[in-house]
């Protein structure tokens, strides 16, 4: 297990990797990410703002950024040659995803919608029946503005394996890691725990769980605090919403305890905060001297001061 996690963590750069992530969706988790990247540049700092929500990237919407594609991402898929095909049914047998179908003294049955592109069947087929009949399922974007530079996964309609994706998108980050100087690396993850946001989560140093005083907010940051408590990531709480009507602060806070953490900042509700994601506009550029935007600051100088390893947040 550990030399699992030791490779989960690695990373090809030394730049802080820090993950805005959530169990559930609509807590404000990407508008924290863009006001977050937004203040730490105010603070000098050259970011480097990732979604690997490809199901649904809006990062770069609500920061103003107009990114351009500059990578194609591709998936294996199998085409089967019927004049090396011996019908042995092989490639069948080591489809674990069943996209690979084999009627007795038939050629095999290919089913594009369920394939994984794991490429086991290529393995398994001594013929060299199966050719490589890749296709496009998603795009990489990118685009950089004065201190805050954006690299972006998105699934191409109709696709559904966006894990290939999120992985591209990643790889691509810690390529431009490597090429040019950044001093954080902020990663807008999907909502949830499941496979895209454990890809996503690869390479990070803390993450910020963002979550809301309401009872599904409490038990979605439950699930997200369980999932980074295996992954060994160093994880603190931001309360979004905290003021919202009928919630309960305290089991927050309790949650919190449970796993030995704590909640680090909390952000009151601001209609403005609508208007400037409407806007396409970082709140705290547009609303510099407001409560959020002076709460944001704050912890965008907590987290350098955390990352710099001298002091606690």
């Amino acid at each position: 297990m550990n030399d699992v996690l030791q490779a989960f963590h690695k990373k090809p750069v030394d730049t802080p990797v820090i993950a805005v992530t959530g169990g559930k969706g609509g807590t404000g988790k990407t508008t924290l990410a863009v006001n977050l990247a937004a203040a730490l540049s105010k603070k000098g700092q050259r970011i480097l703002l990732v979604d690997t929500d490809v199901d649904s990237p809006t990062t770069a919407i609500t920061s103003g950024l107009k990114p351009r594609p500059i990578k194609k991402v591709k998936k294996f898929t199998p085409k089967i040659n019927p004049s090396k095909c011996n019908k042995c049914g092989q490639c069948s047998d080591a489809c674990h995803a069943h996209a690979i179908i084999q009627i007795k003294d038939k050629y095999p049955m290919f089913f594009r919608e369920l394939c994984s592109g794991c490429e086991a069947c290529v393995l398994a087929c001594h013929n060299e029946a199966i050719e490589n009949s890749s296709r496009i399922i998603g795009y990489i974007y990118y685009a950089s503005n004065g201190n805050i530079s954006f690299i972006g996964g998105e699934l191409r309609p109709n696709e559904t394996h966006s894990t290939q994706v999120v992985a591209a998108t990643k790889e691509m980050t810690f390529k431009k890691a490597c090429k040019e100087k950044f001093d954080t690396i902020i990663v807008d993850t999907p909502p949830g725990t499941h496979c895209n946001v454990l890809q996503s989560l690869r390479g990070v140093d803390m993450a910020l769980a963002v979550t809301e005083p309401t009872p599904l907010g409490t038990y979605d940051l439950d699930l997200i605090l369980r999932l980074t408590a295996i992954l060994k990531i160093h994880t603190k709480i931001i309360i979004n919403k905290t003021d919202i009507p009928g919630g309960d602060r305290n089991k927050i806070f309790d949650v919190a305890k449970s796993y030995a953490t704590e909640v680090i900042s909390e952000i009151p509700i601001d209609r403005r905060i609508f208007q400037s994601y409407i806007d396409g506009k970082p709140f705290v550029t547009e609303y510099p001297y407001s409560t959020i935007s002076n709460t944001l600051t704050r912890l965008a100088e907590k987290i350098i001061c955390e990352l710099n390893d001298n002091c606690k947040i």
